[in-house]
């Protein structure tokens, strides 16, 4: 891939709040982006918050640089992020010149998750499993179960019945 399609594609990833995945040192990596511009030792840099899970060193995510000589196989993803993570300042004194970046956010996104929602497992007890499976009247709601979530928030308590 060409570089200045590489900054384009980064730049509208970057305006639309959508993920990207890439392979840097050998390992897939996907990643919010939040900046991307040119470090102070003259780099092409993008900085972003390394999603949960591709990270030996660190599993959780956090924080990244990525130098863009070394990043390949970039895909914008069709799976957008909410915004800005905490510690994301709109000004980086690391960064000499800012091609594009996220803009102010109204919210901003927790560091931890949950960030992979689970639906409530199977019934737990053979007498509801022995239920009739579209009638759950029967079946109160469990004060346990995970919130839905739908762009990143909890819907909200539904009544029963």
């Amino acid at each position: 891939m060409e570089a200045t399609e590489l900054r384009a594609q980064l730049c509208g990833a970057i305006h639309r709040r959508s993920l990207v995945m890439f392979e840097y040192g050998d390992l897939i990596r996907v990643v919010e982006p939040h900046r991307f511009g040119v470090n102070s030792a003259g780099h092409e840099m993008l900085s972003g918050w390394l999603r949960a899970g591709y990270s030996r060193s660190d599993p959780a995510g956090g924080w990244r640089n990525y130098l863009l000589r070394d990043v390949s196989a970039l895909q914008v993803l069709d799976a957008p992020f909410a915004g800005a993570r905490p510690g994301y300042a709109t000004q980086d004194a690391r960064m000499r010149e800012v091609y594009c970046e996220l803009g102010p956010s109204t919210e901003t996104m927790p560091a931890e998750g949950p960030f992979i929602v689970r639906e409530p497992d199977a019934p737990r007890s053979a007498t509801n499993a022995s239920s009739d499976a579209k009638d759950r009247s029967d079946v109160p709601p469990s004060s346990v179960d995970p919130p839905r979530m739908r762009d990143g928030k909890a819907d909200p308590p539904q009544p029963a019945g």
